[in-house]
């Protein structure tokens, strides 16, 4: 109950910014770490028997579920972070497993300190940009608008998408976009027909 309620409270970050991992996935992670340790250190009688070997196991294993967790998308990966935090969910629920419950709570608070309080500072070592794009659906926009942004090696952090009387809007925040390469994809966009206003705003001077 324990891993579940530190890997519900890492998970939970994640999935208030919608990522492929989040409350379940965290939570299943921790607390099947947690089982695989106790079943490791109490399943055998014998003293011959080491009860980090399957615990070191699963530090193994958890790298193909944080591998599942990140997407390429042109030069462009993302869910790194998201990959961290599964194997830091692990890594609490292998602690909690060994009973070192105080470490566990200590080591998730520092992670969500990293977690949430360095999004601002990121911000601001980052150019950060808000892009707004409304259209008519069903001509494909958004797979040249993925292009545009790849081709200046830009990196969407957060998007938003709504749709209201046959009118779609997507709000992206997009990392490494400015100058020439923001104009060069601005006019991209604006050059289609379904394209029906194109907005930018600088995030970094609005904070």
């Amino acid at each position: 109950m324990i891993a579940a309620l530190l890997g519900a409270a890492l998970g939970a970050e994640r999935e208030v910014f919608q990522k492929t991992a989040g409350l379940r996935t965290h939570t299943l992670v921790a607390v099947g770490a947690a089982l695989f340790t106790i079943a490791g250190a109490y399943a055998f009688e014998s003293s011959d028997v080491d009860p980090t070997r399957i615990a070191a196991q699963v530090v193994t294993g958890i790298g193909f579920i944080g591998a599942g967790a990140m997407i390429r998308t042109g030069f462009t990966v993302s869910g790194i972070t998201t990959a961290a935090t599964l194997w830091f969910a692990a890594a609490l629920g292998l602690a909690t497993g060994f009973g070192m419950y105080l470490f566990a709570i200590v080591a998730l608070g520092v992670a969500l300190i990293i977690m949430i309080g360095f999004s601002p500072i990121r911000r601001r070592i980052h150019r950060v940009q808000r892009l707004e794009l409304m259209y008519t659906p069903g001509h494909g926009t958004m797979t040249p608008l993925f292009q545009s942004l790849n081709a200046v090696g830009a990196k969407v952090h957060n998007m938003k998408l709504e749709e209201s009387d046959g009118i779609r809007t997507v709000s992206l925040e997009v990392l490494g976009l400015g100058g020439d390469s923001l104009d060069e994809v601005v006019a991209a966009l604006r050059s289609r027909d379904e394209v029906l206003n194109v907005s930018t705003t600088d995030s970094s001077e609005s904070a």
